[in-house]
């Protein structure tokens, strides 16, 4: 769905699971609140095109009326090498900019898929995996192997192709950030 008016509307896949669908609209609704314009399920807008790549949800912006001023400026001059203006016209195209894209894994997923996940999510400027919390595991600590799978990753692929803006976090994690925002989220659309 592009640009979504009413979270409510938002249909459950059949293999999505209860829990993936309920933090699709608790981002959706969130992300309405602080003013984003709402896709589920959708590739990304950009100047190269639609990608094939496709986000649980994404938070978009308008862009700002000084940078759409600025490439207005661009495109008037003359001296444009051809392939440069081509490049400036695809980005004057684009009418808002992606803020932030999730990734909801309810499952467990193989490393590779989590790599996957997070080599979708690394150019952005904010990236999360959400990560339900697995079965724990039978040790002392606790643990939540799932997540804690999921972050060995970002840091092994951060140490490959360097720093990202893509955190790990549980579906928890995404309630309490809901709560401190409102916590009467399920009455906002």
């Amino acid at each position: 769905m592009r640009n979504v008016k009413n979270c409510t509307q938002i249909n459950k896949a059949q293999s999505e699971s209860a829990e993936a669908h309920h933090m699709k609209v608790l981002l959706c609704r969130l992300g309405k609140k602080l003013g984003f314009e709402v896709d589920i399920e959708e590739s990304q807008e950009s100047e190269l095109g639609r990608l094939a790549i496709r986000h649980d949800v994404l938070w978009y912006v308008k862009y700002p009326e000084w940078y759409r001023k600025l490439l207005d400026i661009i495109l008037s001059r003359d001296d444009l090498d051809l392939q440069y203006k081509r490049l400036v016209q695809q980005k004057a195209r684009i009418k808002r900019c992606l803020y932030a894209a999730f990734e909801i894994e309810a499952t467990d997923v193989t490393t590779k898929a989590m790599k996957g996940d997070i080599s979708n999510l690394s150019k952005l400027p904010y990236g999360f995996v959400i990560v339900k919390r697995g079965k724990a595991e039978k040790t002392a600590q606790k643990v939540e192997p799932i997540r804690n799978r999921f972050e060995k990753a970002l840091v092994e692929f951060r140490s490959l192709h360097g720093p990202n803006n893509v955190l790990i976090v549980s579906f928890n994690d995404i309630e309490k950030l809901c709560e401190f925002y409102g916590g009467a989220l399920k009455t906002f659309k």
